[in-house]
């Protein structure tokens, strides 16, 4: 039974974890707490000499993990592991999670080896319909010593593009993006979250790049992944923790309303960890993005759905990720009648002096987030504005490039309608 991982961040061997019964212990190596800058593998395991106990290991480390316990004992089982627990899932697909950490069983020797196999375009559609038929399955029957984990809980894969190429990758090269068919019972919804995405772009808010991709006549949103960076046509890794770990907040917990972390909690973490220019940056990205979340409908921004970017001597916020709107998915006839009502018992992933609905959020909100970003008076409200009268070309424009036969599925029709009802709502409400 593997006993120990050994942790490489950048390459280099920073860390050991022990399992003793079911409790982790997780411990920087002595040369790795004296050596110049050392970039923490969490704002919960700071670069000190001490041991982390089970607790904190534990919450950090499952969070690499998918969400879901159907698709951990699966992967358990692919791999022929004895238990679907954290560590042992980690000594097979830990060395190549989100961010830049490595996990290997102790003395094993970090791969080496860089390869790339293509892909044809069936077989990246052969995957979208396999994840669409039984979204427990992402691997697809990729190798378990490939080592790959990403964490959530919508079914996805990651692949590499070179040159207009997509491979697969493996040993030590990276992947580039992130393929997701969509959620099952929301069809449309991967077509929805682009949309989202390059509307928040346009907007001016820093949200991940993505495209619609058809393989095989299957469409998938495939993001971008900004946890890597491009050097001389070598792709290398960018330590990054989602707002779940560096918060110490189990997976289970990731939604404040079953006991994860507030805004204000978020907030205590920015202010302690980046620089006071850089948590006066981020506070200000964070609410901007809560207000147009509630323009748009956007009821999924989690704890893990958002992240910090760690690299020598400082942190910073990522850009936004896992965008999309949940008003294009109410009955047709409510989006059509262009009653705003019908939008407004949508919660709101943070509350907000106790309110969390799309029609209990108002000018008081905003005002409430302007004040503890410590924001101007009146420049959040003027965003909302500024954003609620522009959206519908917006949006117009974004959907004006997609294939027309995508423009045909019924959430990209309603989209429009839906967010067209929405921005009057919200000039009406904070004028």
């Amino acid at each position: 039974m593997i006993r120990t991982l050994d942790v490489y961040l950048y390459d280099v061997r920073v860390a050991i974890i022990s399992r003793r019964g079911a409790n982790l212990q997780l411990r920087y190596l002595p040369e790795y707490v004296e050596s110049e800058n050392p970039v923490p593998i969490s704002v919960t395991l700071p670069v000190v000499a001490t041991t982390f106990g089970n607790g904190d290991t534990t919450r950090f480390l499952d969070n690499l993990l998918p969400d879901r316990a159907d698709v951990r004992t699966r992967w358990a089982r692919e791999a022929k592991l004895t238990s679907d627990s954290t560590f042992d899932l980690l000594t097979a697909y830990g060395a190549d999670v989100a961010g830049a950490l490595e996990f290997y069983p102790a003395g094993t020797a970090p791969r080496q080896e860089e390869n790339l196999t293509p892909v044809t375009e069936k077989e990246i559609g052969d995957r979208i319909r396999q994840i669409r038929r039984d979204d427990s399955d992402w691997l697809q029957h990729r190798a378990a010593e490939e080592g790959f984990s990403l964490g959530g809980a919508q079914g996805k894969f990651a692949l590499t593009l070179r040159d207009g190429q997509w491979y697969e990758p493996s040993g030590r090269q990276p992947s580039t993006h992130i393929f997701k068919p969509g959620i099952h019972p929301l069809p449309g919804s991967d077509v929805t979250e682009h949309i989202t995405l390059q509307v928040a772009r346009l907007l001016g808010i820093e949200a991940a790049a993505s495209t619609i991709g058809e393989f095989d006549g299957d469409h998938v949103l495939i993001v971008e992944r900004f946890d890597r960076f491009d050097v001389d046509g070598a792709i290398n890794r960018i330590h990054q923790e989602d707002l779940a770990q560096a918060t110490g907040t189990s997976h289970v917990q990731k939604y404040e309303a079953d006991g994860g972390p507030g805004y204000r909690d978020i907030f205590a973490v920015l202010d302690r960890n980046l620089s006071a220019t850089d948590a006066k940056a981020a506070k200000e990205r964070f609410v901007k993005l809560f207000v147009f979340s509630w323009i748009i409908g956007h009821n999924d921004g989690h704890s893990k759905n958002y992240s910090l970017t760690h690299v020598a001597g400082r942190s910073v916020l990522a850009p936004f990720y896992d965008l999309n709107s949940s008003l294009p998915f109410t009955l047709p006839e409510q989006v059509l009648a262009h009653d705003p009502a019908v939008f407004d018992n949508i919660e709101l992933a943070f509350t907000v002096d106790a309110v969390n609905t799309l029609g209990t959020f108002g000018a008081s909100s905003v005002l409430r987030l302007e004040v503890d970003a410590q924001l101007p008076e009146g420049h959040l409200r003027d965003f909302a504005l500024r954003v609620a009268a522009t959206l519908q070309p917006v949006v117009a424009a974004v959907i004006e490039q997609l294939p027309d036969h995508l423009k045909q599925l019924q959430a990209v029709m309603l989209y429009p309608h839906a967010t067209y009802t929405r921005a009057r709502r919200v000039i009406d409400t904070l004028s």
